[in-house]
């Protein structure tokens, strides 16, 4: 008994398949680094985040305490700074179009930390969680299809490859453990009956938050809304421990039985799935949280299966002219 769940074990992180669901990943991330990039320095904020005090930073880093590797090797400079930022943009771009795509994203996630040295209180959970997702690009075949990689070094920029498997399986369990751990820590009784599941309707109240300016008998019109996607909010969250197990019942839908069928007609993982990108869009337009909702959906394709993906490729190139 004990061989053969050692064998389904290896055979589990041994297995390959497409590296498409890993290159839209790939895109995703960088594409949200990017982004929340560009936004820093349109705000002016690239010097006040990340120069040292001594050039008019907000952090803990002086000339005196540097606090990171490139601050020891170059000084700690206000024009020290922009070259990291510029670093972290080069390399997410590098890694966007997939131009040696390994050595950009490690590349990228070594100078994206050393941004976190440099003003703690500016790095956001969602930061964590961008890096996290890096380190496993790094030893991933995120770059062996759509990209530059593959078109000059195997004349085809869309390749069908197999890759290993395993760094899809890490960050699909990277997003159950955020969801259901936020799920978990939703104890405030406005998350609760006890408060009428007022959470969503009273950080919309929020100027600091709020995304849309709505009148007050509007935001009191929304209310019965808002109390059931607080309700939705905390099921979707800690309902994400099934998605393991609804991503099995899908791969191994050709063994039957009535648990896999039923879940696979009623599009259990679909359902999540959607509830989980309609939640998100919904925080991007009602909310002003940054680039949270748009880093956690740089995930989702990692829940997709790559024969997927290229099924949805076929279709869609089918209806091009």
């Amino acid at each position: 008994m004990s061989s053969r769940l050692l064998a389904r074990w290896v055979k589990l992180w041994d297995a390959h398949e497409g590296a498409e669901s890993l290159a839209a990943v790939r895109i995703c991330v960088a594409a949200v680094v990017l982004w929340d990039m560009a936004t820093t320095a349109q705000l002016g904020l690239v010097e006040a985040l990340w120069a040292p005090i001594e050039a008019g930073g907000i952090g803990p880093a002086t000339a005196a305490r540097p606090l990171s590797v490139v601050y020891d090797w170059l000084g700690a400079s206000a024009g020290t700074a922009w070259l990291l930022f510029g670093a972290v943009c080069a390399s997410a771009a590098f890694m966007l179009v997939g131009l040696f795509t390994r050595t950009a994203t490690l590349l990228l996630v070594l100078s994206y930390a050393q941004l976190a040295l440099l003003s703690p209180d500016a790095d956001r959970g969602i930061d964590a969680l961008l890096r996290n997702a890096l380190l496993l690009l790094v030893c991933s075949g995120a770059g062996a299809t759509l990209s530059l990689d593959a078109r000059l070094f195997h004349g085809r920029f869309v390749r069908e490859v197999q890759v290993p498997a395993w760094p899809r399986y890490l960050l699909v369990l990277q997003l159950v453990v955020l969801y259901f751990w936020a799920g978990m820590l939703k104890q405030d009784a406005t998350w609760t009956s006890i408060d009428g599941y007022s959470a969503l309707y009273v950080v919309m109240n929020q100027p600091h938050y709020a995304g849309l300016s709505l009148a007050a008998e509007h935001h009191r019109a929304l209310y019965p809304l808002l109390q059931l996607g607080a309700i939705v909010t905390t099921l979707f969250e800690r309902l994400a421990p099934l998605v393991p197990l609804l991503l099995w019942l899908r791969g191994t839908r050709e063994r039957g039985g009535r648990v896999r069928d039923f879940a696979n007609r009623a599009r259990l993982l679909e359902c999540w799935v959607g509830t989980g990108a309609f939640f998100h869009l919904g925080l991007a337009i009602a909310l002003q949280l940054g680039i949270f909702p748009w880093g956690c959906l740089a995930f989702y394709p990692a829940l997709a299966a790559p024969r997927t993906l290229r099924r949805w490729a076929e279709l869609v190139r089918a209806r091009l002219p």
